[in-house]
């Protein structure tokens, strides 16, 4: 069923990682804060180091992708980062986290690109694009189930979720190798192969393809402002809930694993309705349509932020969490589809990688400085500063906009 069909393998393994990733993520910082113990500035260093890892690795793999195969790449990231949870959730000690941050994060730029572009060699751009849609669908609906197997799990010991999490990934990876084709991929062919200067130059043409057009300009910048505020959110949210509020009782249960796992079940819920609104608008098959979603989403992101900050109300808290998933699991899905619209195949994992990196670059940035607000001024006041950060994202789809208007005006005359 699933063999040689890229469109289910692609779901399946979007399925599969986002499974996966509940399993990890649902009680990882629980886990960070409560078994290995650490403060609020070892959280901020681990979140950076692996931010940082992902902007030094995300073009050279991405070339790797490029240049040799889009499928020995997914294969290596889904490894690497099972690797990376099995460190984690077997040694509890500080080093072991921040030497799974840098296998997670290397294992994840083997991934970023490769994947959407070779589902795009095997079924066609148009095609493509619908299917992002569809995948983040099938994502947060393996997520949903993820969240409750992940608190299940955790209730016996805390760190099982982790080390399965990373079994399962590695277990895929070894799926793949038997189940994965790669047919419409044309690497380049060995006696032309320059090793690191061939990847050198796929990489730079990779990088003039972003600056030679403005609508891959705008979606590198709208990386980068998500990235700015992202890491700070990332690492403050978990402990502004925890800090911040009282947990309820529900049939007896306070403990903060279970309503974690609400909100994360709540999240996925709400995401799997936007996608779907999104994918029947076909938001993303046309680019006034993407921009228009985009606007919308950079509007209600910042304002669940400062909801989130600024709200006595647990109640309230949960739904501007619901928001900023919301948010965050529909905009990915539509940048990468404008990406694939406005890129070649030679240069698009590699194009992919420069939009990750520049998500990267804004989170390595912007992780330390409002870890150090939410340290100095507390947490609500960071953020706020992070809602200000993405206005900009506003600012860059009116560009967008403008450069739509413009093409459309020389096509006219033309």
């Amino acid at each position: 069923m699933l063999r040689q069909n890229p469109t289910r393998i692609y779901l399946f393994i979007g399925g599969g990682r986002a499974l996966f990733n509940a399993l990890v993520f649902t009680i990882n910082l629980i886990y960070q804060v409560e078994t290995v113990g650490l403060n609020p500035f070892q959280m901020v260093l681990v979140g950076t180091l692996l931010e940082v890892t992902v902007l030094l690795f995300e073009v050279p793999t991405g070339a790797v992708a490029d240049v040799y195969s889009r499928r020995l790449s997914v294969i290596i990231g889904l490894a690497l980062v099972g690797c990376g949870f099995l460190l984690e959730g077997s040694i509890p000690m500080f080093w072991a986290v921040l030497g799974a941050q840098v296998l997670w994060g290397i294992g994840y730029t083997f991934l970023s690109g490769a994947l959407q572009a070779w589902l795009a060699d095997e079924i066609g751009v148009e095609a493509a694009g619908p299917v992002y849609l569809r995948s983040a669908q099938v994502e947060l609906i393996a997520g949903f189930v993820g969240i409750g197997i992940s608190v299940w799990l955790a209730s016996r010991w805390l760190q099982l979720p982790i080390l399965a999490g990373g079994v399962l990934y590695i277990a895929l990876a070894a799926f793949l190798l038997f189940i994965m084709p790669e047919k419409g991929f044309r690497p380049t062919p060995p006696e032309e192969r320059e090793t690191w200067k061939e990847m050198a130059g796929t990489a730079r043409a990779g990088l003039r393809a972003v600056r030679g057009q403005p609508a891959l300009r705008i979606v590198v910048g709208l990386s980068l402002v998500t990235g700015l505020y992202s890491e700070g959110y990332d690492r403050l949210w978990t402990p502004h809930l925890l800090n911040g509020f009282n947990f309820p009782s529900f049939l007896g249960l306070e403990d903060a694993v279970f309503w974690f796992g609400v909100i994360g079940a709540g999240a996925a819920l709400t995401g799997i309705a936007a996608n779907e609104l999104a994918r029947r608008g076909r938001a993303a098959e046309d680019r006034t349509r993407s921009i228009n979603w985009l606007t919308l989403l950079y509007g209600l992101l910042p304002a669940s932020l400062l909801l989130l900050a600024w709200t006595r109300s647990f109640w309230l808290a949960v739904v501007a969490l619901w928001g900023i998933s919301l948010c965050r699991s529909t905009i990915e899905p539509l940048e990468n589809a404008w990406i694939v619209r406005n890129t070649r195949s030679a240069q698009r994992a590699t194009v992919i990688s420069v939009w990750g990196q520049a998500n990267s670059l804004g989170q390595a940035a912007g992780g330390p400085v409002l870890g150090w607000i939410g340290t100095a001024a507390r947490i609500p006041v960071a953020l706020t500063v992070s809602s200000a950060v993405l206005l900009p994202g506003q600012w860059l789809l009116g560009l967008a906009r403008k450069d739509r208007s413009s093409r459309e005006g020389e096509d006219s005359q033309g």
